[in-house]
């Protein structure tokens, strides 16, 4: 059943009918996931040990597999001295409102092109049914699933220091972590809505 799977998305990435069109979305946010996970993680990148740089890279291919190696090393960033410490990417992209939002509309726009939107709202149970019968059946549906569920709990997990380097609900975490689990309702569409909505970040020398 993986080996099915693997030679319909190779075919066909958008539509490789595999039984379920909810997988199809967890199988193409995978390859963009790494996207709204550097908004979260490049701002704070300056003196950790590890480039997250390609480790993010890795993670389209290697899921967490490849972003777990450079957490284990990470530490919390929640002050940022001056807006060079951020490096010119994610200056002038990352941290772009525009770039958020195309992400947003292309992230979302997965869930439009398999079809699995428009399924969830007519026949959720069906859906969700088929979406079971896939990763029940195959241990690559199963394994993506985990990695993209893993994927998102580490963005939603960086969400709270994320809002402290902004200057926002600093003295109020419960409400901090409210915002974060507001993300992981929407898998990876939750983060790139985050990032398009968050304020700016707050440099130590302003």
């Amino acid at each position: 059943a993986s080996q099915e799977i693997i030679e319909n998305f190779i075919a066909d990435p958008l539509h490789p009918n595999i039984g379920s069109s909810l997988f199809e979305v967890v199988f193409n946010t995978l390859g963009l996931i790494g996207l709204p996970l550097a908004c979260l993680i490049m701002p704070g990148a300056k003196g950790q040990r590890c480039n997250p740089t390609p480790f993010l890279f890795g993670s389209a291919a290697a899921g967490y597999g490849s972003l777990g190696l450079f957490m284990m090393t990470r530490k919390p960033v929640t002050d940022v001295e001056s807006e060079k410490d951020l490096g010119w990417f994610t200056r002038n992209v990352l941290e772009n409102k525009v770039f958020n939002w195309a992400l947003v509309v292309a992230l979302a726009n997965v869930y439009y092109i398999t079809g699995a939107g428009e399924s969830l709202l007519v026949d959720p149970s069906k859906t969700l049914q088929e979406f079971q019968e896939v990763i029940g059946a195959s241990a690559l549906g199963f394994v993506s699933t985990v990695d993209l569920t893993i994927l998102c709990l580490t963005g939603a997990s960086l969400v709270p220091e994320d809002l402290e380097r902004r200057g926002v609900f600093r003295d109020e975490p419960a409400k901090a972590y409210a915002v974060a689990a507001s993300t992981l309702l929407f898998p990876a569409v939750g983060l790139a809505l985050y990032s398009a909505l968050r304020p700016r970040l707050v440099f130590e020398d302003e």
